[in-house]
C-alpha cells in the first residue's frame, strides 16, 4: 500500500490536532525535505508531540522514518533511458567484450557533455574548505567512494568513505555546516542514501551528489550535483558504464580540488610520494 493511501486509510484514528498535521503535509508535500518536527508543528499550529504521535499512529517508529517514506513516495523521479545501451551480459554475444568497451566510450562522451565548470569549481571549493569530508555510497558506488577518499587523502584532506548504513547514520549525526558530505548513487533514490542525506540536511551540512542525469530525490536534496551518464538501465547485470562515468567525475572533481590550492596540493603529493617510497624499500 502506498504511503498516501495508508495515511488516508488511518486518518480516522487520528486526533483533531494530528489530522491538521496530516492535512498540512499532504498540501505541502514538496516542502517536507527541509522541515523538522518543530517547523511542521509551528506551520500547522500544533505541537511537536502531535506530529510524532501522528507518525506512530500511521505505523512508523518516529518522524524520521515517516519523513523518508513520505518524501520517496511523493518525489517525481525522472531518469532518462537510452535505447543505445544494451547490457553486454544479457545479449549473449561472443563480441560482448568489445561492446562493453564501446558502451564505456559512449558513457564517457555523455559524461563530458554534462561537465559544467562552475559546478565543479563550487564542489571543489566546498571540499577544500571543509573541516571534515564524508563520502557515502552503497554497493558498486562505494568502490568509487573509496577511490575519491584515497585521492583526497593524498592531498592532505581528512575524509572518510562509508558504505555501511549504520556507520553513515552515526557519522552524519556529528556534522555541521563546517563539513561536507559527498553522496555517490547511480539512481539517486537508494533509501539508505536518502536517509543519510536527509540527516545531513537537518544538520545544515553542504551536500554534494554524484548521480545519474535526471530528476531524483538525491539531486533535489543536494546543494551541488555532478551528473553522470544515463546509459545504463535500471536492471543491471553489473555496474559497468555507471562506474566508469562515476570514476571519471571523481577524477575531474579531484583535479579541481587540487587546483584550488595547487601549491599546497603539489607539496602534499610530494610528501605522500616520499613516504610511500621510503617504506616500500
Amino acid at each position: 500500500m502506498s504511503v498516501m493511501l495508508n495515511m488516508l486509510k488511518n486518518k480516522e484514528a487520528l486526533s483533531m490536532a494530528e489530522r491538521i498535521v496530516l492535512d498540512y503535509l499532504i498540501e505541502n508535500k514538496t516542502l517536507l525535505k527541509d522541515f523538522s518536527v518543530e517547523k511542521i508543528a509551528e506551520a500547522a499550529y500544533t505541537s511537536p508531540a502531535s506530529v510524532v504521535r501522528m507518525c506512530k499512529k500511521l505505523g512508523y517508529n518516529g518522524f524520521k522514518d515517516f519523513k523518508i517514506d513520505f518524501i520517496l513516495a511523493n518525489s517525481k523521479v525522472e531518469i532518462p533511458e537510452t535505447s543505445e545501451y544494451t547490457d553486454v551480459i544479457l545479449i549473449k554475444d561472443q563480441n560482448n567484450g568489445k561492446k562493453a568497451i564501446e558502451n564505456n566510450i559512449r558513457a564517457l562522451e555523455e559524461t563530458i557533455n554534462l561537465y559544467d565548470e562552475k559546478t565543479y569549481t563550487k564542489a571543489a571549493s566546498l571540499i577544500m574548505n571543509a573541516r571534515k569530508i564524508l563520502i557515502f555510497g552503497k554497493g558498486s558506488s562505494f568502490l568509487v567512494c573509496k577511490d575519491l577518499e584515497m585521492k583526497l587523502r593524498r592531498i592532505n584532506k581528512f575524509c572518510v568513505a562509508q558504505g555501511e548504513s549504520h556507520d553513515q547514520f552515526v557519522d552524519a549525526s556529528f556534522i555541521n555546516n563546517k563539513d561536507v558530505v559527498i553522496f555517490i548513487s547511480n539512481s539517486g533514490k537508494t533509501k539508505e542514501i536518502i536517509s543519510s542525506a536527509l540527516l545531513a540536511k537537518e544538520n545544515k551540512t553542504p551536500i554534494i551528489s554524484i548521480t545519474r542525469i535526471g530528476s531524483s530525490i538525491l539531486a533535489d536534496i543536494s546543494d551541488v550535483v555532478l551528473y553522470t551518464s544515463a546509459l545504463e538501465s535500471e536492471f543491471r547485470s553489473a555496474a559497468m558504464t555507471s562506474r566508469i562515468s562515476q570514476m571519471s567525475v571523481v577524477d575531474a572533481l579531484y583535479a579541481k580540488c587540487a587546483y584550488t590550492d595547487i601549491d599546497r596540493s603539489i607539496q602534499a603529493l610530494e610528501t605522500t610520494y616520499r613516504t610511500i617510497k621510503k617504506f616500500k624499500r
